[in-house]
């Protein structure tokens, strides 16, 4: 015999495994943490030259935060309609 089949409390959801999601915002909340960090301290130093790495690397990051959260986070917000 098979199992049954259990409905899923949030059936939009993009990326099924939650400790895939999970891992994948920790790090996109590092690095939008880290980045402003790193630019706050390269414009307050004169030694510190981040700028090569910094711009395109918070781009980035900023654009993967984006495609995240709409493509995974926001799916995955029960309605208000939804029976928990």
């Amino acid at each position: 015999m098979s199992d049954p089949i259990i409905p899923s409390q949030t059936p939009n959801v993009v990326v099924a495994d939650p400790r895939v999601r999970k891992v994948a915002n920790v790090i996109l909340g590092i690095a939008l943490v880290v980045f402003p960090t790193a630019a706050v301290l390269d414009g307050a130093s004169v030694e510190l030259d981040f700028s090569q790495w910094l711009i395109p690397a918070t781009a980035v990051t900023s654009f993967l935060a984006g495609i995240f959260g709409l493509a995974v986070t926001a799916p995955n917000v029960p309605s208000k309609n939804s029976e928990v």
